[in-house]
């Protein structure tokens, strides 16, 4: 597949930030929390810095929203959208299941998004239009359409202890109908996992718009359905996002999430 020089860019700069991520993989790293669960390290902010250096060498004038240290500049037309380090818990817990994603919005759609995995070395891109592909081979959705044979993922948001009421509500209730529910620590992976069948859907809340903006694509490109809790478009102002691999599962699963009790 040949791809634009958006995409090309955006393989470049999660490549670069993820050789900086293994740097400090499975090292002693000082870790700084933002709340009371929610760790950074210098290895975040490294990786963020690289990732948007290599960005920034081609296209200078571009916007960027990045998860550390407050780098937004959300006026610009061309728009990329940086998580450095999904996964930070696992990261310093030195586990596997951690990357780098990278989106690039064009006013309001995103256009080209990359998910590099450093430790298992896959590499999820999709282009608008092109389809979704994991290590250059074109990857579709499960064909699964029965809740009951279904895998789900899920991510429990930083709030949780506060407010967990509809949190635990809904992993209840989803793991009670499917075939069973994991948790990999990162929204970015669960979405990847969606779009290339290992998964049949993934939900949260408490989402900022770096932990699903590569992902959203590749799974659109996958063939896969995305909406918000109420079945609309609004997952990056909303926060929440259900992600599933067809028409059928997604209603079922909207109606999990949407009962009252």
């Amino acid at each position: 597949m040949k791809f634009s020089k958006y995409t090309l860019i955006a393989l470049n700069a999660a490549k670069a930030g993820a050789e900086e991520l293994l740097k400090y993989y499975d090292k002693t790293v000082n870790v700084e929390y933002k709340g009371e669960t929610d760790p950074v390290t210098l290895a975040d902010r490294n990786s963020q810095k690289t990732v948007i250096k290599v960005i920034k060498s081609v296209f200078p004038d571009h916007g960027v929203i990045a998860e550390e240290d407050g780098v937004s500049e959300t006026e610009k037309s061309y728009c990329w959208i940086i998580d450095p380090l999904d996964g930070t818990v696992n990261f310093v817990h030195g586990i596997p299941m951690f990357c780098v994603s990278v989106g690039l919005k064009y006013k309001d759609e995103i256009i080209s998004g990359v998910i590099f995995s450093p430790v298992t070395k896959e590499v999820f891109v999709a282009e608008k239009g092109k389809g979704a592909f994991l290590n250059g081979k074109k990857i579709r959705v499960s064909k699964e359409d029965k809740l009951i044979r279904s895998l789900a993922v899920t991510g429990f948001p930083y709030y949780m202890r506060k407010r967990p009421a509809r949190v635990m509500k809904n992993f209840s209730n989803i793991a009670l109908k499917t075939q069973g529910v994991r948790r990999l620590g990162s929204a970015a992976l669960d979405l990847a996992y969606v779009a290339c069948g290992r998964f049949e859907f993934f939900w949260e809340e408490g989402l900022k718009p770096w932990d699903i903006a590569a992902g959203e694509l590749i799974v659109k490109e996958a063939g896969g359905i995305v909406s918000d809790y109420k079945g609309k478009g609004k997952y990056f102002s909303d926060m929440t996002m259900l992600a599933s691999n067809n028409g059928n599962i997604h209603k079922q699963v909207l109606n999990i999430i949407n009962e009252k009790r």
